[in-house]
């Protein structure tokens, strides 16, 4: 009878044993928390790139739709900045930093079609006047080294 009653109860070994089993079951979650927290705060940066990658792009493409000239006559292989100025969006040399981390910087360069099919070259060809190539690069400073984006792509002059 005296063996029956030491069975019933839990000893402080099994009391033990589940309360490590518990306690490492908390700290893996914890740590699994904390790298989603620190790699999520990592890809915030990267989206805030993108949708700024995103507006320059269309700011170009607002300021074609205003005149072809303000992106025509950009000086090839300078580094351009877009500042919204006047209730619309202006190239300018002057640096500048948006929410102070990141720079967005543009060149134009000239396109060159083959002059019997008109299909863009790399190499030769005759200048096109309708086209330009824009090329945005977007960085900033992540834990003490630069992170970059880049994008490029064709501009046409479609109103002018």
């Amino acid at each position: 009878m005296n063996r029956k009653l030491y069975q019933k109860g839990i000893s402080i070994v099994e009391v033990v044993i589940a309360s490590a089993i518990i306690s490492l079951a908390m700290i893996s979650i914890t740590n699994v928390y904390g790298n989603f927290l620190t790699l999520s705060l990592a890809n915030t940066e990267k989206v805030q790139a993108v949708f700024l990658l995103d507006e320059g792009v269309e700011a170009i493409k607002i300021m074609r739709n205003y005149s072809w000239a303000s992106v025509a006559s950009s000086t090839e292989s300078t580094n351009y900045y877009l500042t919204w100025e006047n209730s619309r969006w202006i190239s300018t040399t002057t640096p500048n930093t948006i929410d102070g981390k990141f720079i967005r910087t543009f060149t134009v360069a000239d396109v060159y079609r083959d002059p019997i099919t008109l299909n863009i070259v790399n190499s030769g060809g005759v200048l096109n006047n309708d086209s330009k190539v824009i090329n945005f690069d977007i960085s900033w400073n992540h834990k003490g080294s630069i992170s970059s984006k880049q994008i490029s792509f064709f501009i046409f002059n479609l109103y002018e």
